[in-house]
């Protein structure tokens, strides 16, 4: 996973360029989800460069970023010097068990088509009752569904890379089924308390009609309601560490 993202002809940052509304319903989720919510110590999985790192303060006393890439850990350095960043993947954290109460995993499970070893190793280094963050790129959503409207939708993680970027070897891309997610989770210890539906008016055209506010009013009145059906693109699920 790192080989893609320290690729110098690839920039993680310019990638967010333009997709403020993305990014804008992700901070929006966070929050909705954390509210009332303050941990002692956070591990931030896959954190890149740090984007979501100013959101996640105002809910952690202290957050350490976890990220396979060199180029964006000296990123997220030189942008939060106070910011503790390591070297880790997501099924081989540095840290002992039972060491963080909150742990979060925003965009990184579209790079992880076996996410067992992951949950397994997240339960370890989670405290018991501590909270994990999963953010799903969701093969269930509406677009797809439509798609497959007429064929049954597979529960196994639907690759999306083209045949020429498998026959290079790129970096996984896949979308993850949430009930198959939600299927795992549980049997790695994992009790799922909320779940929302986010960035679920992400298109290109929407996005140059509508005025950003509005879009991210609609996000906020609907990212409960749309959870039900597994609407969006990408889904935010909240857990909490039982066994």
């Amino acid at each position: 996973m790192a080989g893609h993202y320290d690729d110098p002809t690839y920039d993680y940052q310019f990638y967010w360029q333009g997709r403020e509304y993305e990014h804008q319903s992700e901070v929006l989720a966070i929050k909705k989800l954390l509210q009332n919510k303050y941990f002692k110590n956070q591990a931030d999985i896959g954190g890149g460069f740090g984007r979501l790192y100013p959101t996640f303060v105002a809910f952690s006393k202290k957050v350490t970023l976890l990220e396979p890439s060199k180029k964006l850990r000296d990123l997220a350095k030189k942008s939060y010097p106070d910011l503790i960043v390591r070297h880790a993947t997501s099924d081989k954290i540095p840290f002992r068990k039972n060491t963080f109460d909150f742990i979060s995993m925003i965009r990184v499970s579209h790079h992880l088509p076996n996410l067992a070893k992951t949950f397994s190793e997240i339960h370890r280094v989670l405290k018991p009752d501590g909270y994990y963050l999963l953010e799903v790129a969701n093969s269930a959503n509406f677009k797809t569904r439509l798609l497959h409207l007429f064929t049954p939708l597979p529960k196994v993680p639907i690759e999306k890379r083209s045949p020429a970027n498998i026959r290079r070897q790129t970096i996984a891309f896949v979308n993850h089924h949430p009930d198959t997610v939600l299927s795992l989770l549980e049997k790695h210890g994992f009790i799922v308390e909320q779940i929302l539906s986010v960035s679920n008016f992400r298109s290109p055209f929407l996005k140059s009609i509508i005025p950003l506010k509005v879009l991210l009013f609609l996000e906020s009145a609907f990212c409960h309601l749309l959870s039900g059906i597994y609407y969006g693109p990408s889904l935010f699920i909240l857990t909490r560490k039982i066994n």
